[in-house]
C-alpha cells in the first residue's frame, strides 16, 4: 500500500512539474524564433537606411488578451533613409532577400503618396519596410509569427 501510495505522489509531482516544463519550453521556444527574427529585421534595417532605433520590442499573446493562444513578437526599427532608399527597396534590397530564400510583395506605388512599401516572408518570418520619402524615414518591422 505504501509503494501504491508514493507511486501515486511521484507521479503527481512529476504531473505538476510537466505544465510548468511546457511553459518554460514554450517561452525559451518564442525567445529564440524573437531573436532571429530581430536579425532579419535588423539587416532589412541596414540595407534600407541608417541610424538606426527600435520603437518597439514586445513578445505578447498571439491573439490579444488570450494567454494560451501562443506567444507573438512585434519589433519595429525606424531608419533615416537617402533618396536612393525607395528605389533600392524596389530594386537591390528585395532582390538580395529574394535571393536568400525569401518572398517578396511590393505593393503598388501610388503617385498621389509619397510611400513605397515591400513586405519579405520566409516560413515563419515577415517583415516589411516602408519608406518616407519625403520624410527621409523608413519603417522596417517584423515578426517570427506565432510560437505555440
Amino acid at each position: 500500500m505504501r509503494r501504491a501510495v508514493a507511486a501515486l505522489m511521484l507521479c503527481g509531482i512529476v504531473l505538476a512539474g510537466c505544465g510548468k516544463e511546457d511553459d518554460m519550453d514554450l517561452q525559451e521556444r518564442a525567445e529564440a524564433r524573437a531573436a532571429e527574427a530581430r536579425t532579419y529585421v535588423d539587416d532589412l534595417a541596414a540595407h534600407v537606411g541608417a541610424d538606426p532605433e527600435v520603437v518597439q520590442d514586445e513578445l505578447g499573446d498571439c491573439v490579444p488578451g488570450q494567454q494560451d493562444s501562443g506567444i507573438d513578437l512585434s519589433y519595429a526599427v525606424h531608419v533615416t533613409v537617402d533618396d536612393t532608399a525607395a528605389e533600392r527597396l524596389r530594386g537591390e534590397i528585395a532582390d538580395h532577400f529574394a535571393a536568400e530564400g525569401w518572398e517578396i510583395k511590393a505593393d503598388p506605388v501610388d503617385p498621389a503618396k509619397d510611400e513605397v512599401s515591400v513586405r519579405f516572408a520566409k516560413g515563419p518570418f515577415t517583415m516589411g519596410a516602408n519608406i518616407s520619402t519625403t520624410a527621409g524615414r523608413a519603417a522596417v518591422s517584423g515578426t517570427g509569427g506565432c510560437v505555440r
